[in-house]
């Protein structure tokens, strides 16, 4: 009872608005769906409710998205497999699921305890101008290996993936430019799981892409607010 009076006290109202939105439309979805096999609609539920809770703790800043994290990946895994998205299953399965527990680590090294959230950073101009250059090469780069392996929407596909590996290294790095990166990843990814027909999905993804604009307007504050801390410290 304690842990869900603190989780009720970190979450803004926006962010409780979110969690609900998803829950409610992945319940509505999962008793109506009648023509999706009983554990394809399990795992796409639990990879939503998962989901939600991992993305409005990462706006955040709590370590504690990491958890709700792994099993949300997991279960996208498996989804993403029986719907065909080859890149979203070797994106999760080879890279976010690694990452979530280099990541934890990260954070835990970077954790201030009088605000209980990781410290934000901001990234500077020439290497936010690289980042761009590398990223348009990569979505074309694994497009073309999508084509080859037989996948489906492989524009789609590579655009998500591509931009996806860039904005989580970027989230265990700790910048905030991560979440202009998954404003377009998740705009990208709600299209896709709709042309798929995945009603859950859709409304995940969707949810998403309001979080992300969130996303970046707390870690905005939160770089300077670091900045400031920063500046106090040098003083002394």
């Amino acid at each position: 009872m304690t842990k869900i009076k603190k989780l009720a006290k970190i979450l803004s109202p926006f962010q409780w608005a979110s969690v609900i939105i998803v829950c409610g439309f992945t319940l509505y979805f999962a008793l109506t769906d009648t023509e999706s096999p009983l554990h394809y609609t399990l795992l796409s539920s639990t990879a939503a409710v998962c989901g939600i809770m991992n993305v409005v703790l990462c706006a955040k800043g709590r370590k504690s998205q990491y958890y709700w994290g792994i099993v949300n990946i997991a279960s996208y895994i498996a989804i993403s497999a029986m719907s065909k998205l080859y890149g979203e299953v070797m994106l999760n399965t080879f890279y976010y699921i690694p990452l979530q527990f280099i990541g934890l680590y990260m954070w835990r090294k970077n954790y201030s305890k009088d605000s209980d959230s990781v410290k934000v950073r901001k990234m500077k101009v020439i290497p936010a101008i690289i980042l761009v250059v590398a990223t348009a090469l990569g979505i074309c780069l694994y497009k073309y290996i999508l084509s080859v392996i037989g996948g489906n929407s492989v524009w789609l596909d590579s655009t998500s993936t591509v931009i996806s590996v860039i904005a989580n290294a970027l989230m265990v790095l700790r910048y905030r430019e991560q979440y202009l990166l998954w404003l377009i990843v998740n705009v990208v990814t709600t299209v896709m799981w709709a042309l798929k027909g995945d009603p859950i999905m859709t409304t995940m993804w969707a949810v998403y892409a309001f979080n992300a604009v969130y996303g970046y307007y707390l870690w905005n504050k939160m770089s300077r607010d670091s900045e400031e801390m920063s500046a106090v410290s040098e003083a002394m």
